[in-house]
Parts: C-alpha cells; sequence; structure tokens
C-alpha cells in the first residue's frame, strides 16, 4: 500500500520509512516546521529536535535508493561550500596578499635604510674616483684611486649620510660613490680637454652615456658653466657634473668648434682688408670712436702749433684694442685692433694652427704667413708689443 507523506503528502513506496522528497519520517506525525532562519548545525548537536538531522539517515536507506532527493540537496550544499571557497580564495587574492606584499616591501625598505646590502654589482669607472675608508665623504679618508674605466664589484649600500648610494668592495678594500660609476664602460676619449671651463652658447641636453638613447640627465640653458672632460670617439663631449660623476652633450666636434665664445663669420679679404660683416661692424664701431676722439682734438685750444701738432702725433700713433671672445672653425679669437694705418684680429692660438685653418678654407699662404697681396700687406704671424696681450697669434692687414 502507498504511503502518502503526512507532511507534504508525497506518494511513497510500502516500505519507506522516511518521504522521499522531504525526508520526514512515514511513521510518525507531520512535522511542523519551524519558523526560524535555517541554521547551520553545528557537529555532534541538534538544536531543533523536531527537524530530523541528515546524519541520523541509515547507510541502508541510501543503497535502497529511497533517499533520492536528499542525495541531490547534499549535492547542493556541496557546491554551495565549492562556491565559499572559491570566492574566498580570491579575496585573499585580491587584498590580503597585496598586504602582505606591501608589509613585505616596507620590511625591505627598513633594511636599505639601516645600511644593509641593496643589490650585489659589477661596475665601471666612468671617472678616475676616490676609494674610501667609509661610505661617506665626511669624516673618511681616501684611501686609494680607481683609473677611468676599471671594472669594480661589490654590493651597493646606503651611504652613512642616509641619503647617498656607495659601492662596498667585494675585496673589502674601501667603499667608492656609485655618481662616479656607470653599469657599462665609459667611451673611449678621442680627445682630453683637460677640463676645460666653457659656457654654453645655447641649451642643451645632457645625457646619461654617450648615447641620445639614454637616460636624459639635465637640461640646461645658455650661460650654464660646464667642466668639459674631452671629446669621445662618437663625437659626444663628455662633462663632469656638478654633483659628481659624468654626462655627455651630443654634436662634440661643432662644440669644439665654438669654445672661445660664440662662432663668428671670417670673410677675409687680402686686397681690400676687409673680415667680413660681423667683423667690419666691430671695426666701425671703433672708427666711430676714434672720430670722437679727433674732433674733441680739433675742437681743443692749444697754446701753438706745436702742442697741437704733439698731441695729434700722440693720438695717430696710438693702438685701440677691444676684446671679442669668438669662435671660428676650432680657433679662438680673442680681440681686435684699430692701428694707425692697419687692422689686425688676434687668435688664442699659435701662428700654424692659424695658418693651417686659412689655407684649409682655400687661402694662398706662403711659408711666411703672407697673403699675395697686391698693394696691402696681409699675414698672420706670432704677436708682439702691445698685441702679445691679447692672444699668441694675430692676423693684419694693412699699410
Amino acid at each position: 500500500m502507498v504511503k502518502f507523506c503526512a507532511s507534504c503528502g508525497t506518494a511513497n513506496p510500502p516500505a519507506s520509512r522516511f518521504c522521499a522528497k522531504c525526508g520526514a519520517s512515514l511513521g510518525e506525525e507531520p512535522v511542523v516546521q519551524s519558523t526560524k532562519a535555517f541554521e547551520p548545525e553545528v557537529a555532534g548537536l541538534n538544536p531543533n529536535p523536531q527537524i530530523a538531522p541528515v546524519s541520523t539517515v541509515s547507510t541502508s536507506s541510501i543503497e535502497n535508493g529511497e533517499l533520492d532527493a536528499p542525495g541531490r540537496n547534499w549535492l547542493v550544499v556541496i557546491a554551495i561550500i565549492g562556491t565559499v571557497l572559491i570566492i574566498g580564495a580570491l579575496y585573499f587574492w585580491l587584498f590580503v596578499a597585496d598586504d602582505i606584499g606591501e608589509a613585505s616591501d616596507q620590511t625591505g625598505g627598513a633594511a636599505v635604510e639601516a645600511g644593509e646590502i641593496v643589490a650585489p654589482a659589477q661596475m665601471f669607472v666612468m671617472t678616475e674616483a676616490n676609494v674610501r675608508d667609509k661610505s661617506t665623504t665626511v669624516g673618511s679618508t681616501i684611501i686609494g684611486k680607481m683609473p677611468r674605466g676599471s671594472a669594480v664589484t661589490g654590493a651597493v649600500k646606503l651611504g652613512e649620510d642616509g641619503t647617498s648610494e656607495w659601492l662596498e668592495l667585494a675585496d673589502g678594500a674601501g667603499f667608492i660613490a656609485t655618481v662616479n660609476l656607470g653599469e657599462a664602460a665609459p667611451p673611449e676619449i678621442a680627445k682630453a680637454l683637460n677640463d676645460k671651463i666653457w659656457s654654453s652658447d645655447s641649451a642643451m641636453d645632457i645625457w646619461a652615456q654617450a648615447d641620445t638613447a639614454s637616460a636624459l640627465v639635465d637640461r640646461i640653458k645658455e650661460g650654464t658653466r660646464l667642466t668639459l672632460a674631452g671629446l669621445t670617439a662618437n663625437d659626444f663631449i663628455e662633462i663632469k657634473l656638478s654633483r659628481g660623476g659624468v654626462g655627455y652633450i651630443a654634436n662634440g666636434a661643432a662644440i669644439l668648434s665654438r669654445l672661445g665664445g660664440k662662432p663668428v663669420a671670417i670673410n677675409f679679404n687680402p686686397q681690400t682688408c676687409t673680415f667680413g660683416n660681423d667683423l667690419n661692424a666691430e671695426f666701425a664701431r671703433i672708427g666711430s670712436r676714434l672720430r670722437s676722439q679727433w674732433q674733441v682734438l680739433e675742437d681743443k685750444e692749444f697754446v701753438d702749433d706745436e702742442a697741437r701738432e704733439k698731441a695729434y702725433a700722440a693720438s695717430e700713433g696710438k693702438s685701440s684694442y677691444v676684446k671679442l671672445p669668438r669662435s671660428f672653425d676650432g680657433l679662438t679669437l680673442t680681440a681686435i685692433g684699430q692701428h694707425y694705418e692697419s687692422q689686425s684680429i688676434y687668435f688664442a692660438d699659435p701662428p700654424a694652427k692659424v695658418i693651417e685653418v686659412f689655407r684649409a678654407k682655400g687661402f694662398k699662404i706662403d711659408g711666411n704667413g703672407t697673403f699675395p697681396s697686391t698693394e696691402l700687406y696681409a699675414g698672420i704671424s706670432a704677436t708682439r708689443g702691445e698685441g702679445a696681450a691679447y692672444g699668441k697669434s694675430e692676423l693684419s692687414c694693412g699699410v
């Protein structure tokens, strides 16, 4: 005889002891469901005696297929538990793991501040570097020097001042400030500039290496004083940075041609003693000033003609010089001079070099430094007399 569940009304086989749908006992009165929200069962406890715990179901009932619906309920429970575990794992990965990582990073930072090892390194000396007995420039002693290009190995540490970084040499022989070191060997120097001081004539970029694809160290403005170490084989000027270490400026050869000052065009004509628009304008200023001085002499009243002639003679024989730092094809122009019947431009370079440059520009100059001329003298020679104060050589032209 079919058994109907008194709780839910489901028909069950005669031998069934529990309802296949709701699990209620088929031999008892209907169980009144609690109106309380479902509470998870604590292991070993049954807080609501009116609800038959799943654990009381016999294994024989399961084997006889009498608990088809409760079996599906178990699958639902397992699915819920699995979902909870997955959500928990995602939460840990997204939030807790990050917090742990940040805490680890903070611990690492503390180690750096304490002066512990930051990283092992093999580096190269970019410019001659001092080796000190301590990781500081204050209160330490220089115990050696490392020449440019030396490969050094050690561990990078925070200095005693808490801000600078130092390489502690692996052999324990001392410390080198990392501002003097680089990760790659320094470039070959084709021409030493011996720490020449130069004020930049335009805005320029300073690079970390002799390569415009490297890191940009600084952008300087016109008039910045630079210490020039040398010209590299790939046409960069290596400069010494004020904070230590070195940097590089592109177009080195062009810079060398301007070291004497802003470039000036010299279009010299030995037949007319003209030097081109730039210098002709400078000589015109001198001429204007000299004419003013002559006018003063002419307007002046002298006691007699002899005194007048003497004053004129002194003025006529006097040269007028103007310092004019400029650069011209690698030469350094230092000044110009207006003489009684001639004009000169002065160079900081020796006569042989000046002659070489003018010959390279197509001028014919004989072994004595003289330009071919029909009526006027034009030549390059060593300075003498008053002119020696303005350079090593002069290009003069006149009668």
